[in-house]
């Protein structure tokens, strides 16, 4: 019969039963790009289950695995059960990578050594006041918590641990994101200064500003996503160190973009621009291609690291040190809410699962651009007492 199985240390069935022969699969490790996990298999004789548990704990520490459960194993190796754990229920590349960020500049080195069943809130206010004094911003000092805290979390469920002990933990005080969203003139006049540069640097923040997408977003729009005036926004490309690739979106749901005429027909123009380019290059475009491609005949994605970089180097050069990439989104919203389009209209078209999430983060800075709008209307129109006394 099946052993009893803790997470992590794999499976042990005997095939057939009564045979004395063991299948042990265990985990080795996640694939990056895929994100699935990576089991290797062994074949097991021993003429009891003990015997044959025996046996796969020797393997594991032969392999270099640990076996141990419970609250003797050491952060370090929590975090490293609830890594593969993560992966295994669907957390994206790029998300994981910024786990196991937090985790080798923050916690592996520090606190990581200390068992679990010994981790005390003191240790934990220790650590999150001395990244603080560091350098580290509250929000990063908080996502760092939010790693631990979950982890511990996950001991609990797994019986590891009787409670968690980051529950107690102080956290810094946070102040609310304000977005810095540009002007339509300084959209404009960035969109203008990206062509100049790049045509496809140009192309790929113009996008960004009539649609609100994220930069990953746009860069995994293949020409198939654009059909009959719509935009299909159903996967988001992604580069960490160690691949990149296509991944779901951030709220893991497709969403459908309307285009106005205008865009309709510059993305007819910028598809014959494509062939044309392909056709210099003595290629002809791959059936569904990318829409904008590091390679002339649209088979790869752009790199998102050099796109946001040279819109920076672009906005900074134009006295826009604040306004980036993601600046352009900010702006989409922003203009949308100004307008009067609602925050459920509006957050369907940035892809927010929550209006009120629209609202909290965009409210303050539509205000203001209708504050501002009201002071050009007052410039224009003068009260009766201004006009009687000029």
């Amino acid at each position: 019969m099946a052993s009893r199985r803790t997470y992590g240390t794999g499976s042990l069935v005997e095939r057939p039963v009564g045979s004395g022969r063991w299948l042990f699969r265990y985990v080795v490790g996640v694939d990056p790009i895929s994100g699935k996990l990576l089991r290797q298999g062994v074949t097991i004789e021993a003429k009891s289950e003990k015997a044959a548990q025996a046996k796969a704990r020797k393997l594991l520490l032969e392999a270099g695995a640990d076996a141990v459960t419970g609250a003797s194993v050491t952060l370090n190796q929590l975090l490293a059960e609830w890594m593969v754990f993560q992966s295994s229920r669907g957390r994206s590349p790029t998300t994981l990578n910024g786990y196991q960020s937090l985790v080798d500049h923050h916690i592996k080195n520090s606190i990581g050594n200390i068992k679990i069943g010994k981790l005390t809130p003191h240790q934990l206010d220790s650590l999150y006041s001395k990244c603080s004094r560091d350098g580290l911003s509250p929000r990063t000092v908080r996502n760092l918590h939010n790693v631990i805290s979950a982890t511990l979390n996950q001991a609990v469920r797994w019986g590891w641990l009787d409670k968690n002990p980051a529950a107690q933990a102080t956290l810094p005080e946070t102040t609310p994101l304000r977005v810095v969203s540009p002007t339509p003139e300084q959209a404009r006049e960035l969109i203008a200064a990206c062509q100049q540069k790049d045509e496809t640097l140009g192309a790929f923040v113009f996008l960004a500003a009539v649609t609100g997408c994220r930069r990953g977003e746009i860069a995994a729009l293949r020409w198939s996503s654009f059909q009959n005036g719509l935009l299909n926004i159903g996967h988001s490309a992604f580069k960490v160190k160690t691949g990149d690739g296509l991944k779901s979106t951030k709220s893991g749901r497709e969403r459908i973009v309307h285009l106005d005429q205008t865009v309709q027909d510059w993305l007819a123009y910028w598809r014959a621009r494509c062939e044309a380019q392909a056709s210099e290059w003595d290629v002809e475009l791959v059936p569904n291609g990318f829409i904008f491609s590091s390679s002339p005949d649209g088979s790869n994605t752009v790199n998102l690291d050099s796109i946001s970089r040279e819109v920076r180097q672009v906005a900074k050069r134009l006295g826009m040190g604040s306004i980036h990439l993601h600046s352009l989104r900010h702006f989409a919203a922003t203009e949308l809410l100004a307008a009067g389009v609602s925050p459920r209209d509006t957050a369907d078209m940035l892809g927010h699962a929550d209006p009120s999430l629209t609202l909290r983060v965009y409210a303050h800075a539509s205000a203001e651009r209708q504050k501002a709008a009201a002071g050009v209307l007052a410039d224009i129109v003068k009260s009766p007492g201004q006009q009687s006394i000029n």
